[in-house]
C-alpha cells in the first residue's frame, strides 16, 4: 500500500523489465537493459596443408646425383641441420648413433631413416598422408618394397613442416622414442 493505494509490480526477469502501477502515480513503469552473456565461439581451425607437409617429409630423403634412382637418408652432418626433423627427434637420432644403435654391432647395421647401410635403389613413395584433428600430417612413407615403411609424424614449428616422430614399421617398438626402436 502506498498512501492507502494498493501497488501493484510486475517482474518479468527474463526481459528485465519491471512494471510498477499505482492509483494516482505518475511513474508506471522502468526499463533495465538487457544484459546477455557474451557468445563464445571456438577460433575456426586453419585446414592443414598436406601437400606442404608431405613435400617437406620427402625431404627425409636425397636423390644421389651421381647414381640415377639411388636415395639415402637426409644428411646426418651437423646433427641433421639440413633434415626436416624436429629438435627432440634430432637429438633422439643423435643418441641412438653415439650408443652405436645403428652400428652392425648395435642391432640394426642400417641407417634409421633409410631402412639400408647403403641407401635406397627405387624411389621412396607416399603411400598415405593423413590430416589429424591437431593439425598434424602422418606421412607414410615406403622405402623399398621388402622393407618397413617410415611414417613421419609432421607438425609445424616456425612456419616449418617438421618430423616430430617417426617410426620404422608397426607396433609398440615402431616410433623412435620407444626404448628399442624397430631398425
Amino acid at each position: 500500500m502506498v498512501r492507502g493505494k494498493t501497488v501493484w509490480m510486475i517482474a518479468i526477469g527474463s526481459l528485465g523489465l519491471t512494471a510498477v502501477a499505482a492509483c494516482g502515480s505518475t511513474h508506471t513503469a522502468t526499463a533495465t537493459p538487457v544484459s546477455t552473456p557474451p557468445v563464445k565461439t571456438s577460433p575456426t581451425p586453419k585446414p592443414v596443408d598436406v601437400a606442404a607437409a608431405t613435400e617437406a617429409a620427402m625431404g627425409l630423403f636425397v636423390a644421389d646425383p651421381s647414381h640415377k634412382g639411388v636415395w639415402y637418408a637426409c644428411s646426418a652432418a651437423d646433427d641433421w641441420a639440413a633434415c626436416p626433423l624436429s629438435a627432440t627427434v634430432k637429438a633422439r637420432l643423435a643418441y641412438l648413433v653415439g650408443s652405436f644403435y645403428f652400428a652392425d654391432n648395435g642391432g640394426c647395421g642400417e641407417d634409421y631413416i633409410s631402412g639400408t647401410q647403403n641407401g635406397l635403389d627405387n624411389d621412396p613413395k607416399v603411400t598415405s598422408a593423413v590430416a589429424g584433428t591437431n593439425g598434424s600430417v602422418t606421412v607414410v612413407i615406403q622405402r623399398a618394397p621388402s622393407r618397413p615403411n617410415l611414417t613421419a609424424v609432421m607438425t609445424t614449428e616456425g612456419g616449418n613442416w617438421l618430423a616430430s616422430d617417426l617410426a620404422s614399421g608397426t607396433g609398440a617398438a615402431a616410433s623412435i622414442f620407444s626404448a628399442k626402436p624397430n631398425c
